[in-house]
């Protein structure tokens, strides 16, 4: 109930539109959607489910084939084993060389059993007495004995192992069976090895619809569909199947997503080893077509909802428009604007308050026009006139009455006969005449360079032998137009904050030269420098353009920003300091002729 509860609560928070669309998705779309994923997880599993009964079946009739085979191979180890010609061909002496041949061609068992059984490669006894090599019967040298097999097959004392080894001959590696038989006084005569032929193994797997591979030991594939795994191990293996018997597997395998059905089977008279037919059915590659299917079912339900979300949209959008209108011609009213567009489309309930509305606005707007509106007219005219007062008293004040005192001090020198305070005066007067009159416009760089002049004359009477200066102006330079107070803020800083710190005499030199693309100027001091940190932050303050400053080091940021607004991000002030030794700024401004050519 509680939740219920708080569930309405939050339906009732949300927007008109936001409670159409969500019925709708509930009610509609996402039913449409979870039955279409339903019927396409059944469709694969159906389809999943048949071919893997389909590779149970394969699987059963490739272990038979394969009982068949080795069954085959086990009865001829059997013969073999318990002949006694060729064991009396071993442990018979011999005087030459001849009676060893004529001994082997008396023996002509293995060449029968190659004829007369397609399931056999080749028939190979290693023996354990130096006699004469020949295709079937081999001298087990020490190598020979030293190999893991031969090992395995004394070992096991007579029984049956099965091996994945290479002919000693061809150097092909097979299937093979390994046994040890003894002689008559239970002494070791060799290692009989009959390899399997891969051509029956072929035929076993041939025609298969997925991938079969027969592995030894769940270790290695003594045979598959896809050759080149022959003879590697077999990774498809996990610890979780079953050790023996049947078993289905879900895995990765050679990076895809696959489903092994697998068999396990010991062959007769087989104790120690085991053989596994495995049939790998790639999952993605049977979905293929289900998925296809789904895909062409999805786009159709896909599209049914588009069409039907669009035409719901369009419905929401107009409901909300016009809802959205009538609120914001409410709002309006409530805040005293009764000027209401009558306007609205559609001819329903919304249509019909809105038009009530604007009939009650217009008759409010009415009312208010015929109590209030001529006082309000009144008041502003009054308000005007005080402006127009006010501007008229301040207008009075002009530059030419701040020119025309500083002219009257400089007379007043000139009579007292202090030509010194005189020529700061004219100089003062000239600079405040300069700085009034400038706008924000480009002037010749000759001006600037006065300007600069005038400043650094004051500062030479302000500080006396304590302060010297250096200007060093390229008459190229003289030919171009810069924005104005751009050099003499820089110079300024440098003063302030470089000299006047400084006991000792202070310098400043000022360069002005012509570059390829540019015109470049350079401030340097001999003042008390900067500290690194302090560096790194005015060289950050600099490039902020929101950065606001209560008066300290304010002209290099603004300096900065308006080279950078007029000519570009690439302009601007670079800054190098050493403490105690100086500060370096650099300028680099565009070349520009005239006026026309500040963009």
């Amino acid at each position: 109930m509680f939740l219920k509860k708080k569930i309405m609560s939050l339906f009732d928070y949300l927007k008109v539109k936001h409670k159409l669309l969500g019925i709708y998705l509930i009610v509609t779309a996402i039913p449409v959607l979870l039955v279409g994923a339903y019927l396409n997880d059944s469709t694969r599993d159906i389809v999943l489910s048949h071919s893997l009964s389909e590779a149970e079946s394969n699987v059963d009739k490739l272990e038979l084939r394969l009982q068949t085979i080795f069954n085959r191979v086990i009865s001829i180890a059997d013969m073999v084993y318990i002949n006694q010609n060729m064991k009396e061909l071993l442990e018979n002496e011999y005087e030459s060389t001849l009676e060893i041949y004529n001994a082997y061609n008396r023996y002509p068992v293995f060449d029968d059993f190659l004829k007369y059984y397609d399931e056999i490669e080749t028939i190979q006894f290693f023996m354990n007495k130096d006699m004469i090599t020949d295709s079937h019967f081999i001298y087990a040298d020490s190598i020979v004995k030293q190999e893991d097999w031969y090992k395995e097959a004394v070992e096991k004392s007579g029984r049956l192992s099965w091996v994945y080894m290479e002919d000693y001959w061809t150097g092909q590696e097979l299937l093979a069976l390994t046994r040890a038989v003894y002689g008559q006084s239970n002494d070791l005569l060799g290692v009989l090895a009959i390899y399997v032929s891969p051509d029956m193994l072929k035929s076993v797997v041939e025609g298969e619809p997925y991938q079969a591979y027969i592995t030894l030991d769940r270790e290695t594939i003594v045979y598959s569909t896809e050759r080149e795994y022959i003879g590697n191990k077999a990774t498809f293996f996990n610890q979780e199947s079953n050790a023996s018997g049947n078993d289905v597997m879900d895995t990765k395998f050679e990076g895809e997503h696959v489903k092994i059905n697998q068999h396990d089977f010991r062959p007769d008279k087989s104790l120690d080893n085991s053989f596994q037919v495995s049939s790998v059915i790639p999952v993605e590659e049977v979905m293929k077509e289900p998925n296809a299917i789904y895909t062409r079912g999805l786009l159709v339900i896909i599209s049914a909802l588009s069409v039907s979300i669009l035409l719901i949209g369009i419905f929401i959008r107009s409901f909300h428009k016009r809802i959205q209108q009538l609120r914001q011609t409410m709002y309006q009213v409530a805040k005293g604007n009764f000027q209401v567009n009558q306007q609205i489309n559609g001819h329903d309930e919304i249509s019909e308050v809105y038009h009530d509305l604007a009939t009650t606005s217009q008759s409010v707007q009415k009312i208010i026009d015929e109590v209030y509106i001529h006082k309000i007219k009144e008041e502003t005219w009054k308000r005007k006139q005080k402006e127009m007062d006010f501007k008229m008293l301040a207008s009075q004040i002009n530059p030419h009455f701040l020119y025309n005192t500083l002219e009257m001090i400089r007379m007043k020198a000139i009579l007292n006969k202090d030509p010194e305070v005189a020529k700061i005066v004219k100089m003062l007067s000239k600079m405040m005449r300069s700085a009034l009159e400038r706008t924000d416009r480009p002037v010749p760089i000759t001006d600037e360079i006065v300007l600069m002049h005038y400043y650094l004359e004051i500062q030479t009477l302000r500080f006396g032998e304590k302060f010297s200066y250096q200007l060093e102006v390229e008459d190229a330079v003289e030919d171009y137009y810069i924005f104005p107070l751009l050099i003499q803020p820089i110079v300024e800083n440098a003063i302030i904050h470089g000299l006047e710190p400084k006991e000792e005499q202070g310098f400043i030199k000022i360069t002005m030269a012509e570059e390829d693309k540019y015109i470049q100027v350079e401030v340097k001091d001999n003042g008390v420098g900067i500290p690194k940190e302090s560096l790194s932050e005015i060289r950050e303050r600099l490039n902020d353009e929101e950065y606001y400053s209560d008066g300290n080091r304010i002209g290099l940021h603004n300096v900065h920003q308006r080279l950078r607004l007029y000519y570009g991000e690439k302009y601007g002030i670079e800054m190098d300091s050493i403490e105690g030794l100086g500060t370096t700024m650099t300028l680099k401004i565009p070349k520009i002729k005239h006026e026309k050519g500040v963009g």
